[in-house]
């Protein structure tokens, strides 16, 4: 059953969305916490979220923006905002799509059935998933997942960029300043110390799966993904 968040305050809309899911074999989960939307992100994972803009404290931009550091995970934006500046907005911030209200339940149902079929079901497997393996550990780059055989993390954005890099470099050595490259953005200034801090997250995640592979230190140069010594 494909999961589907629901990031709405007006609980009326929120309650009709989820019944309406229901009768079409989709699990939906109501957000009632609104200073914590990522957290109960990362606690469902969902296949997919619908987010209202206007939202407590902080609006549904801020959450897609949040939500697009960790996850591909398709997010619907519905809002009574109809003008062109707030659809190209919602899209800039991590949206794929943007349904204004008042909304057909119809339609809403429709696009959340598009974005599952391109994002998992049979329009996905057209095209191949893009997916390294080194040792006995993959690296799927669409799930933004690295996996063992029984064992499986989730990578944020920055984690995936430094792992793609890594894993297609193998096992030659990357630069540090390569590396920085991969983590900047536009938002961010990007410190050294951000780089330790992510190779060291990444480490600790080969190690929660019980991966063949380590990230060595190269000193002076930067990190080498290897096999581990026997």
């Amino acid at each position: 059953m494909y999961k589907i968040l629901i990031v709405e305050d007006d609980m009326d809309i929120a309650q009709t969305l989820k019944n309406q899911l229901a009768k079409y074999g989709y699990q939906g989960t109501i957000v009632h916490d609104f200073d914590k939307v990522l957290e109960a992100f990362q606690a469902l994972q969902p296949h997919l979220v619908l987010m209202d803009i206007n939202l407590p404290a902080f609006d549904g931009y801020y959450w897609s923006r949040k939500i697009r550091q960790v996850s591909n995970c398709p997010i619907m934006i519905l809002s009574a905002r109809m003008s062109d500046a707030d659809q190209v907005y919602g899209i800039e911030n991590g949206a794929d799509d943007f349904i204004t209200k008042p909304f057909s339940l119809e339609v809403v149902l429709a696009k959340i059935n598009g974005q599952i079929r391109r994002t998992y079901g049979e329009y996905a497997m057209d095209a191949p998933a893009r997916i390294i393996q080194k040792g006995n550990t993959t690296l799927n780059i669409d799930t933004v997942r690295l996996s063992t055989t029984d064992k499986e993390e989730l990578l944020t954005v920055k984690e995936l960029r430094l792992c793609t890099i890594l894993f297609e470099a193998y096992p030659n050595v990357v630069t540090r300043q390569q590396l920085l490259s991969a983590i900047w953005d536009d938002e961010t200034f990007v410190e050294e110390n951000t780089l330790t801090v992510n190779i060291v997250r990444l480490r600790k995640k080969l190690e929660a799966i019980q991966s063949s592979l380590e990230i060595t230190t190269i000193r002076g140069i930067g990190y080498q993904l290897s096999e581990k010594s026997i």
